[in-house]
């Protein structure tokens, strides 16, 4: 068996790592590409599959050089179209399911894969051969994802360098695996199967946009492996968004969608992307529609703004939007459904009586605003979380800090949920697994009051609270988002140790072990932003004060790939 990332294209190659199938019966014999996990069931001559079955019970082994039409007492055979029968060389044999390579010239059309074990079919099921059925191979060996593929530099001195695609998050998972296309002439090279029968071409997109396709063959160490080079790649391909995808079409049939990161940072680093137009603090950030949105809030003269400001990641370039309806900080807002809605805040700068429990919802598609249902409470500076397409909103300054009532855009309805067990502002919160996670925040109105540590969790289904793990500190003004299935808290204030009076604090959560970790920190501690925006493979933080108050607004704008995954 190959070594190094040899050996790690042939165990996907080989079917090792693929997810077990669940719930089949005895009878069933479900097959799809083993590259693609394309679920239509089209497989294509001398490509990889896989078939999954409960009637498959050995344990894992792996088929050698040549293979093996027997493995661990198993054996699959197809019966095309014509009415012929072949046996299918086996790559590997785990619980659950079996990896095999189609037999070359197996006819199109309609055929039944067939399962055996002591001299019986256990399973059949039925796929549909055609001349191609294209399917990239992904580090994940998930069908999306990173490619499991390799980026080739060719420099202008001559030299060549390697690198993979993919790169091991914290945690276990695959990512993409950031590269720079400044160094000379870069090729990618993907690894997948069906694709050897093309008979018109192949072509390939990357975000979207045509990519040159250079070569597209079998890749003639490993049975059923084709390859795909892509290149030389132009300097338009390493846009500002974190993650493109990339498709490959060959027959005018496209494989499965994969991808890569051909730009900084590098996987759990900080970078920057272009500045504010305007500098602002305590406003509210969300995206819709690919786009991040920043919300009123007031720039370093405290004076309260009704300015949007839109950010296209393609363009790294910021835009006006419409102006909100009215003029508000401490603001909360959040995407259902294509559209913006713009939740609570203050009117100026302090006092209960300049709350509001207003709603507007944004189009972006007809750059307007409408009014709708208000919140039952009035209230500013609470933090607002999508799950299931209901807005969940959190806290706020006192007295409306246990404050929590879900909205229904879809009937325009407000309901009281239970209080929030510690109730708090300046608050971080986020929707992981159907759940709503609210961290730290204060406990009063002023900067300088004293703050929380405490994460706790509502969940929809049972109505109810519960406590997990406290943060490593106690912070407020603070900012969260989910990425990877991980809760992410950023910044603060209320740090006496700092000049500034600010934490750089970047600490992640894992709900699956219930601990804290804490990451780099970040390199412009910032407060006063309510919501962050994690689009493709990237966290945007745009804006915030740079010193503790409310007078401090910054044009900065800072981004992080972060680097583990908690599912």
């Amino acid at each position: 068996m190959p070594e190094g990332p040899d050996r790690f294209l042939w165990l996907r190659a080989a079917g090792v790592l693929l997810a077990a199938a669940a719930g089949l019966s005895a009878q069933t014999l479900s097959v799809v590409s083993a590259a693609s996990f394309d679920r239509d069931g089209t497989l294509a001559p001398e490509m990889i599959a896989t078939g999954f079955s409960a009637a498959i019970g050995a344990r894992v082994s792996v088929g050698g050089s040549p293979l093996p039409f027997t493995l661990a007492g198993y054996s699959i055979s197809i019966r095309d179209s014509a009415g012929r029968e072949a046996p299918a060389p086996l790559f590997s044999v785990a619980n659950g399911q079996i990896s095999f390579l189609v037999p070359g010239g197996t006819a199109s059309g309609n055929a039944t894969v067939s399962l055996r074990g002591e001299d019986r079919v256990l399973a059949a099921g039925p796929v549909r051969i055609a001349a191609v059925a294209p399917g990239i191979f992904t580090a994940n060996a998930s069908g999306s994802g990173a490619a499991a593929g390799l980026v080739l530099t060719a420099g202008p001195d001559g030299a060549r360098t390697v690198s993979e695609l993919f790169q091991r998050a914290e945690g276990g998972a695959f990512l993409p695996r950031p590269f720079t296309l400044d160094a000379g002439e870069v090729y990618l090279l993907l690894f997948g199967t069906g694709i050897r029968g093309q008979r018109s071409g192949v072509t390939a997109t990357i975000g979207g946009q045509p990519a040159p396709v250079s070569g597209a063959a079998a890749q003639g160490t490993f049975a059923g492996l084709d390859q795909v080079n892509l290149g030389p790649l132009a300097h338009e391909f390493s846009d500002h968004r974190g993650e493109l995808e990339v498709v490959v079409t060959v027959d005018g049939v496209p494989s499965n969608r994969v991808t890569i990161a051909p730009n900084p940072p590098a996987l759990g680093e900080w970078g920057t992307r272009a500045p504010l137009l305007e500098a602002n603090s305590e406003m509210a950030v969300a995206e819709v529609g690919g786009k991040i949105f920043v919300l009123g809030g007031y720039p370093s003269d405290r004076q309260t703004t009704d300015s949007v400001q839109v950010y296209d990641p393609v363009e790294d370039g910021w835009g006006p939007a419409t102006p909100m309806p009215i003029a508000l900080n401490h603001n909360m807002a959040a995407p259902v459904n294509g559209r913006l809605y713009l939740i609570g805040g203050q009117t100026t700068d302090a006092g209960a009586g300049n709350f509001s429990d207003r709603v507007f919802e944004y189009n972006p598609a007809t750059r307007a605003w409408r009014e709708r249902a208000r919140m039952p409470t009035a209230r500013g500076a609470g933090v607002a979380v999508v799950v299931g397409g209901r807005i969940y909103v959190a806290g706020g300054r006192p007295p409306r800090g246990a404050d929590f009532a879900v909205y229904d855009p879809q009937t325009d309805l407000w309901r009281v949920l239970p209080d929030l067990p510690t109730a708090r502002n300046h608050l971080a919160g986020a929707a992981i697994g159907g759940r709503v996670y609210i961290a730290g925040g204060r406990f009063q109105g002023g900067f300088q009051s004293p703050q929380s540590d405490a994460l706790e969790v509502y969940d929809p289904a049972t109505n109810s609270w519960s406590a997990r793990a406290a943060m490593p500190r106690p912070r407020g003004g603070i900012n969260g988002l989910e990425a990877h299935g991980c809760l992410h808290v950023f910044g603060g204030e209320g740090n006496s140790s700092a000049p500034n009076g600010l934490y750089a604090d970047h600490d992640v959560y894992n709900p699956t072990t219930d601990t804290w970790t804490s990451l780099d920190p970040m390199p412009v501690p910032v407060h006063g932003v309510t919501g962050a925006v994690f689009l493709s493979g990237l966290i945007y933080l745009p804006g915030g004060g740079t010193s503790q108050g409310g007078s401090s607004g910054g044009l900065q704008h800072q981004v992080n790939r972060p680097g583990v995954v908690c599912r």
